[in-house]
């Protein structure tokens, strides 16, 4: 009885362990499964990172070579646009020119006309045109001659009207205006940058001031074509005049 009761103990253990030992390989499998699934799982994501990576750098290569792309199209455009400009801008100094030397062509023509009309030789022409550059430039200095004439009559005038007290001073052209530009201080006498040309006649007197105020009074001794010597009148005189001081004709 003892026996048998030992046997079914045995038999019930073993029976026990068997299936405990059937559960754990159970679990084994459904780990070693799970385990293989992660395993899978993470392989894909893995392949699935390298690629995107790969895609990653990929899109970055692209978009620089399209970056660089477009710099270089812009730069082409750029050097293209000038060189637009440039083509413009000679066709448009050649279409002046043409018009120009059309121009010039037909006022030749039209000159040429003009001479054959009048039956006159090439060799009458050309005489012709000589002689009317010789007057014209005999012409020009007869002018140059009328207007010294013109200021030497005016000065003389001038200085007839102060000897015979008509005036008591020799007008000077209104808004005259000079500088000093040389000074004398032992023989109290300055130099004027303006002249003949400027209508400066001798025995005229200016006003020497600096800055708005009143240094001396001058009167023109000698007059040249674009300066003068002036002598500094003594009674007029509020200080030394000095290089730069204006020259300006009083009321």
């Amino acid at each position: 009885m003892l026996r048998i009761s030992l046997i079914i103990a045995l038999v019930a253990g073993v029976a026990a362990l068997v299936v405990s030992q059937m559960r754990v390989a159970e679990k084994i499998n459904g780990l070693t499964t799970e385990l293989d699934s992660t395993k899978q799982t993470l392989a894909t994501a893995q392949e699935a990172e390298r690629k995107a990576k790969k895609d990653a750098k990929d899109a970055t290569t692209a978009a620089d070579q399209a970056k660089k792309a477009l710099e270089t199209t812009k730069t082409e455009l750029a050097a293209a646009s000038e060189k637009a400009d440039q083509q413009e801008r000679r066709a448009n100094e050649l279409a002046a020119r043409v018009d120009k030397l059309t121009q010039e062509r037909n006022d030749a023509q039209t000159e040429l006309a003009k001479w054959k009309a009048s039956g006159l030789t090439l060799e009458q022409i050309t005489a012709t045109i000589i002689e009317n550059k010789k007057l014209t430039g005999e012409n020009n200095g007869i002018k140059q001659e009328n207007k010294v004439l013109g200021r030497q009559l005016t000065q003389l005038k001038a200085e007839l009207d102060l000897l015979t007290g008509r005036i008591d001073k020799v007008p000077l052209p209104a808004g005259l205006k000079g500088k000093i530009i040389a000074v004398d201080p032992k023989y109290e006498f300055v130099v004027l940058d303006i002249g003949e040309t400027q209508g400066v006649l001798k025995r005229g007197e200016m006003l020497i001031n600096r800055s708005g105020r009143l240094v001396a009074k001058v009167r023109i001794l000698s007059v040249e074509p674009n300066r003068c010597v002036a002598n500094v009148l003594p009674d007029w005189k509020q200080g030394e005049p000095m290089e730069g001081d204006v020259a300006i004709v009083g009321l």
